[in-house]
């Protein structure tokens, strides 16, 4: 699946977005970063980390109860947008993942993982 038409991506922002900080991690070309999911909706997330993939790449993203496959929408250089290919629960994978509190704990979190 491609990158959407802009008329696909303003239906997607009406979709309700869910505030939260949780570390994850991203698989683009073989490669794992780890990140931050700093909101999230039925249709998408954004996400903070570094050296993250450009826009039109398509990316797996994974956290507790959550594996979607989803295309990079915008990226510019600490945060960028991941479209979903398919719906998925948000408030499930909310409820699933713990709550980082702040950068500090961010890094933690992420050296922790390895």
């Amino acid at each position: 699946m491609g990158v959407r038409s802009i008329k696909e991506l303003q239906t997607a922002r009406r979709e309700q977005r869910y505030p939260t900080r949780f570390a994850g991690t991203v698989i683009v070309d073989r490669q794992r970063l780890a990140i931050e999911i700093a909101d999230i909706s039925c249709v998408g997330a954004c996400v903070r980390g570094h050296d993250l993939p450009q826009r039109g790449q398509e990316v797996l993203l994974l956290a507790k109860d959550l594996e979607v496959v989803g295309t990079v929408v915008w990226s510019d250089g600490t945060a960028c947008g991941v479209n979903f290919h398919k719906p998925i629960a948000p408030l499930a994978v909310v409820r699933s993942n713990p709550y980082l509190p702040n950068l500090n704990t961010f890094t933690k979190a992420v050296a922790m993982r390895g």
